[in-house]
């Protein structure tokens, strides 16, 4: 009798999480890869929903960098483009910035991007961003005169970012840095990643 239930219960159990309604339209079309294969089985969302986490990443990276040299600007906005730890993060700078009492100074960074979207969320909310940036420069200017003060080139790195989708602003943020890894005598990072920090509740993420 026992192991009926149990699967009556299992039963009654599909049923309504197929029914629900999902929050992201994206979240019913989501491919499991490597199904069984341990942590190498990811969600993975559609090509369209992947350009959009991408165009919505640049569109992040871009504003931060531009907003290095108006602190204004980045302190009113910064929420717009970033969510969760990485915003705290982002507060926590500007806020050791703007009690220094040294000379005021701003660093832009500038560097080429590839970038891949990877372990999706069972819900579709969160996923993970690989960015692996080279040819790095980072450029110091004073604050106010805009004036610049020193360029250095930096080393190759691979960040790999945890993405959120905000459901208020219809827009994916930058939601924490997980890992920064350089290359080794000049060879190209092979980067693991895992969907621990991803799983969401309904399915097996």
């Amino acid at each position: 009798m026992l192991p009926i239930f149990l699967v009556l219960l299992c039963l009654l159990l599909l049923a309504a999480w197929f029914g629900s309604p999902r929050i992201v339209p994206w979240a019913d079309h989501l491919t499991r890869l490597n199904p069984g294969a341990g942590e190498n089985a990811e969600w993975m969302a559609t090509p369209q929903v992947i350009e959009q986490v991408i165009w919505d990443y640049r569109q992040s990276q871009d504003w931060l960098n531009t907003s290095a040299i108006n602190w204004g600007r980045f302190a009113e906005r910064v929420d717009d483009y970033t969510c969760g730890a990485y915003l705290e993060h982002q507060r926590n700078i500007l806020e050791s910035l703007m009690h220094n009492r040294e000379p005021r100074l701003s660093s832009v960074v500038a560097a080429s991007h590839e970038l891949a979207v990877r372990h999706f969320s069972s819900d579709g909310l969160r996923c993970l961003l690989i960015d692996r940036q080279t040819a790095r420069t980072i450029s110091t200017l004073e604050y106010w005169k805009r004036k610049l003060v020193h360029r250095q080139r930096l080393g190759n790195t691979t960040f790999v970012y945890q993405m959120q989708y905000d459901m208020r602003d219809k827009r994916w943020k930058i939601a924490q840095l997980l890992q920064e890894l350089s290359p080794v005598s000049g060879n190209k990072v092979r980067v693991t990643v895992s969907a621990e920090a991803l799983t969401a509740a309904g399915r097996d993420s």
